[in-house]
């Protein structure tokens, strides 16, 4: 019985906390940061990296083991003609949705020497109401941070889902902050 009652009680906790063993083992592994297109990014110690995909093996996901949030590093080489200037109109004017996705807040900020430009969006869903439920409707929102460089690396923050919208954004503006381009 004993024997029994230990094996489900190191299960319970295995499974319970198996994304911070996964952010002890990927630390221990792998030190406190990681390298994406040249650049190295700091990882805190509650959060993990894993690869994207196999067909993009540059890209990164970091994992926030305490919320669920995740930040995607994305190497995307820009074509000659590109500018901060002509994505971020075309993000403002035409890929804004007020009514449903609207940009928040834009930020322009240097990061490792290079500009990058940050829109603060709140993805707000409607969710229909449980037959059961006294309440007519409840709206989901899912933040959103999507940051373009004038290099080769993009940075996308997903908040999760919330019931209220987010308006901070410090730990994602301090993982951003810590990203530094690698000694050639």
């Amino acid at each position: 019985m004993f024997l029994l009652t230990a094996v489900a009680a190191i299960g319970y906790g295995a499974y319970r906390y198996q994304f911070r063993i996964r952010a002890v083992a990927w630390h221990v592994l792998h030190g406190d940061s990681l390298a994406v297109a040249g650049y190295r990014i700091v990882v805190p110690s509650h959060w993990f990296a894993e690869e994207s995909s196999p067909d993009a093996p540059d890209d990164m996901h970091l994992w926030n083991t305490k919320t669920g949030e995740s930040i995607w590093l994305h190497s995307f080489p820009k074509p000659p003609n590109f500018t901060l200037a002509f994505w971020s109109d075309l993000e403002q004017r035409r890929l804004n949705d007020p009514s449903r996705n609207p940009i928040i807040e834009k930020r322009e900020l240097r990061v490792a020497d290079e500009p990058f430009v940050c829109f603060e969006k709140d993805f707000a869903v409607a969710l229909p109401p449980a037959s059961s439920a006294p309440v007519t409707q409840q709206t989901v929102h899912m933040p959103s941070v999507w940051c373009r460089s004038g290099g080769p690396l993009d940075v996308t923050f997903f908040g999760g889902m919330r019931a209220v919208p987010r308006h901070d954004y410090a730990e994602f503006y301090s993982i951003l902050s810590s990203i530094q381009k690698n000694s050639r």
